[in-house]
């Protein structure tokens, strides 16, 4: 089972991974619809009227991999 880490960030952040809007991320059937998913993503604001949101995708099992201050949410999948 994979952990992945979506990190919520701002233009010009430096954060590892792949944005979520961007086409050729990896793909997680059925993760934006997860409640605890949704609910996360809504509390920040993320979504195609707030271009200063951004959320990335880290697919990396070393939670070390988060840049230091970004809020985040690590998901076992």
């Amino acid at each position: 089972m994979p952990t992945i880490h979506l990190v919520s960030a701002a233009p010009g952040d430096t954060v590892p991974g792949h944005e979520l809007a961007d086409p050729d991320r990896p793909q997680y059937p059925g993760l934006l619809e997860r409640p605890d998913v949704a609910a996360w993503l809504d509390a920040l604001g993320y979504g195609p009227d707030n271009p200063d949101e951004l959320v990335y995708l880290v697919s990396d099992d070393d939670p070390t991999a988060i840049p230091s201050g970004f809020a985040h949410l690590s998901l076992t999948l």
